[in-house]
């Protein structure tokens, strides 16, 4: 649900808050443009430190803060020409030292007003990363390897929310940061249209992920990290990535933990529906067959892209992972509950007031009734059925005098973020009892209609408080300690498997009994199953991508 209303929200935030962002969006433009002059002034300079991994030799930067950054680092092949909408190949041996200071170019995407990474340069020959380390010299270091959410259709690993510098600094980890192909150019299934040739092509977004992994595996013990203990992360499609990928088949031993922040396993496609999305987009573009997709531009694609984004309500069912019957063999949450991931450890949760963080492009959202908020969002209105009346009903019962509007920004939460969440916890706790539920609760002091909303966490976690659009969506001064405490119950779990800290009161793990979820904000405490008859509402749906169904019953 990254851009629901398609150009009128564009416009409706434009009017709103056009300047500002306008301006913000020109400083990034122009950060992008002086970080690859800078960068090239670095190449070559006998100081800057060097590693040498199965490709070739790379040199990176010294940074501040005791930390040695290495960018745009290629893992495969670029996927363009004969390799545009196929698996990734492994990346090509170069000769000499290779520059290492500057990121790769950003993954082909639509715009978006608060994604800095649209407005740096594009192209399809995107599938980099980055690594920071506190030391190439010395080894063994818990490696956390961040995937950047967006509906997977926006974002980028360049985005300066995501600066691993902070991270790895203060908890002595090997922070990698990875690009993937994002929107048609990485979930477009062509399996009906194409053959079996494109059999995959549904999921070329998560096995870009995988050929990341295999290259960390491989390589990043050059860099001081040990490739036995690797912790996968993310946020939104990030989190859904990191989810996805403990089920899937080709990413077995990659990776030991994982840390899902926001985003769960309640948006997988079945072919059928991927299928038709693929023909609605072809006869957007005016394609007929693969030898158009293959043909045309990566503009071409990039603009019929957005065209059908504007006119789709909720954007982030149109792309996705698609169960395709062989990078993901079956319903990953069903998966989980056969025992597919039994050997991961987990740490997971969401924020208090995701919905809230779509008002930055719907303005008026947050007083939106039930009923009006419903057509927004297919998905939505499938969980709730007939049952629209009660439901309204017994969430009002349990928030006397709030407006109309923070009941429906409950309830969405709910469906949308927390009740998936809540399931795919359950699942694997039942399987691994080294399994944690966290709620994030810090409101923005920006922006009163903010409030815990979706990605607010974000910059607390890498301890980047001064990253741009911080001051306007956290606060000009967010509370230092807690970033703190949330950096260093991050890197215990990536380091142990348990988020225990000196920072945080006990945690006891997540089962179906307790529900113990650590709450965070300023002063953490635990609480066990928070907001109870919440949940309650919707016990009997799975939230598994097929019940409710994804994009609802959209045609």
């Amino acid at each position: 649900m990254r851009n629901i209303d398609g150009d009128d929200r564009g416009k409706a935030l434009r009017g709103r808050r056009g300047s500002k962002v306008s301006r913000r969006l020109a400083a990034a433009a122009l950060a992008c443009a002086l970080l690859a002059g800078v960068a090239l002034s670095f190449a070559g300079c006998s100081v800057n430190p060097v590693v040498v991994t199965a490709q070739g030799s790379l040199a990176g930067t010294s940074e501040g803060a005791g930390v040695v950054a290495f960018r745009g680092i290629p893992y495969a092949k670029p996927p363009v020409g004969a390799l545009r909408f196929k698996p990734p190949r492994l990346a090509m041996p170069w000769s000499g030292i290779r520059d290492a200071t500057r990121f790769g170019p950003v993954e082909p995407q639509p715009p978006d007003d608060y994604e800095s990474a649209s407005q740096c340069p594009q192209s399809e020959d995107c599938l980099t990363l980055n690594v920071w380390t506190p030391s190439v010299k010395t080894g063994g270091r818990p490696v956390m390897v961040w995937i950047h959410g967006g509906g997977w259709m926006y974002g980028s690993s360049r985005d300066e929310w995501y600066d691993g510098a902070a991270l790895a600094n203060r908890g002595d980890v090997v922070v990698v940061s990875i690009n993937y192909r994002l929107g048609v150019f990485g979930f477009l299934y062509l399996g009906k249209v194409a053959g079996e040739q494109y059999a995959q092509s549904g999921n070329l977004g998560l096995l870009d992920q995988v050929a990341a992994l295999k290259w960390v595996k491989q390589n990043i013990a050059a860099f001081g990290g040990d490739p036995g203990n690797v912790t996968i992360f993310g946020e939104s499609a990030g989190s859904m990535s990191v989810s996805t990928l403990m089920t899937v088949p080709a990413a077995r031993g990659l990776f030991h933990r994982v840390i899902a922040e926001s985003g769960a396993l309640n948006t997988i496609r079945t072919t059928r529906y991927a299928d038709k999305v693929t023909r609605r987009f072809m006869d957007e573009l005016g394609a007929t067959g693969i030898e158009d997709l293959t043909s045309y531009t990566t503009d071409q694609l990039t603009k019929a892209e957005c065209a059908l984004t504007s006119l789709n309500v909720e954007t982030d069912t149109l792309f996705g992972p698609v169960v395709d019957g062989s990078v993901l063999p079956e319903p990953p949450l069903r998966a989980i509950e056969k025992g597919a991931a039994r050997d991961i450890e987990l740490m997971t949760g969401t924020n208090l007031d995701e919905i809230r963080y779509w008002s930055l492009y719907i303005p008026g959202l947050v007083a939106l009734p039930v009923k009006v908020v419903l057509p927004l969002a297919p998905t939505l209105q499938a969980a709730m059925g007939d049952r629209v009346d009660s439901i309204v009903g017994s969430y009002r019962s349990r928030r006397i005098g709030v407006r109309e509007g923070s009941i429906s920004m409950a309830i969405a939460t709910d469906v949308m973020f927390r009740i998936p969440q809540i399931r795919f916890a359950e699942a694997q706790s039942k399987q691994n009892p080294r399994t944690w539920m966290y709620l994030f609760k810090w409101p923005s002091e920006s922006n009163y209609e903010l409030r815990s909303c979706h990605a607010i966490e974000i910059p607390f976690v890498f301890g980047n408080l001064h990253a741009p659009l911080v001051d306007e969506i956290l606060s000009p001064s967010p509370p230092v300690k807690l970033s703190e405490m949330m950096q260093d119950t991050w890197i215990a779990f990536a380091k142990t498997g348990n988020p225990a800290n000196g920072s945080i009161p006990r945690w006891p793990a997540y089962d179906g009994k307790t529900r113990a979820t650590m709450v965070l904000d300023v002063r953490p405490a635990v609480e066990n199953d928070p907001y109870r008859a919440d949940r309650l509402v919707w016990e009997n749906i799975p939230f598994d991508g097929v019940n409710p169904p994804v994009g609802g019953n959209a045609k």
